[in-house]
């Protein structure tokens, strides 16, 4: 798209056996011609992994059935030192890979052999690094971050049966931004929730649930 940067492909399923669809954020490119940005579909963590330098985000897709795993990433141009993709993560590795001084610069959950796991795109941070919380409810989320002093930057949504939906947050230390995190929403909801709130969005994710497609946004203005 002439002028406009894509910033993340989010990859989902409406049920087990529907086509897999992608969901796209892009942000205003400053009028650039040519996309600043290219992507790659359904690769795996080795190639994933070998892109990592160059990742701006980074999706997954679990085949039903066969529990083959996937990866969207889509690429900046230039590499960043430092950066890297990590895979298959337990949320006791993930704190682990980013303390004390990691950001997050994109997140993917997802099961294999009916345990959650987490990959991310990290790079080293010039101050404090990322804050990752890997399971908390919509209500949780607020009096969870505010007394950290931290705002959430990315949010994974995936529902837990009885549990109902949880959220994977990723958060920054930062103040005096006004925030929101939509969850459960559908398509046509996302823009309308924006423009209530004033909003732009930082963040835009997209999972199959039943025989629909539920939309994550994290909101800031």
């Amino acid at each position: 798209m002439p002028g406009m940067r894509l910033r993340r492909l989010a990859s989902y399923r409406r049920g087990p056996d529907a086509t897999r669809r992608f969901a796209a954020l892009y942000y205003d490119d400053d009028g650039a011609l040519a996309p600043s940005h290219t992507w790659l579909i359904d690769v795996d963590a080795a190639t994933a992994a070998a892109h990592g330098s160059r990742a701006a985000s980074l999706s997954v897709d679990v085949v039903p059935g066969s529990g083959h795993v996937g990866w969207t990433l889509v690429l900046e141009a230039h590499p960043h030192p430092g950066r890297a993709v990590y895979t298959d993560l337990a949320p006791d590795a993930f704190n682990e890979l980013i303390a004390p001084d990691q950001t997050v610069v994109d997140l993917a959950t997802y099961l294999r052999d009916g345990s959650r796991c987490f990959a991310a795109i990290v790079e080293p941070s010039d101050g404090d690094g990322s804050v990752f919380f890997p399971s908390l409810s919509p209500e949780q989320i607020r009096p969870t971050l505010g007394p950290r002093g931290v705002i959430p930057t990315k949010a994974r949504a995936y529902h837990e049966g009885p549990a109902g939906w949880r959220l994977a947050v990723i958060a920054e230390h930062a103040r005096g931004t006004s925030w929101s995190v939509l969850v459960d929403i559908d398509a046509d909801d996302v823009s309308e929730r924006l423009e209530h709130l004033q909003a732009y969005p930082l963040d835009l994710d997209a999972v199959g649930h039943g025989m629909s497609a539920r939309f994550a946004s994290v909101a800031a203005k």
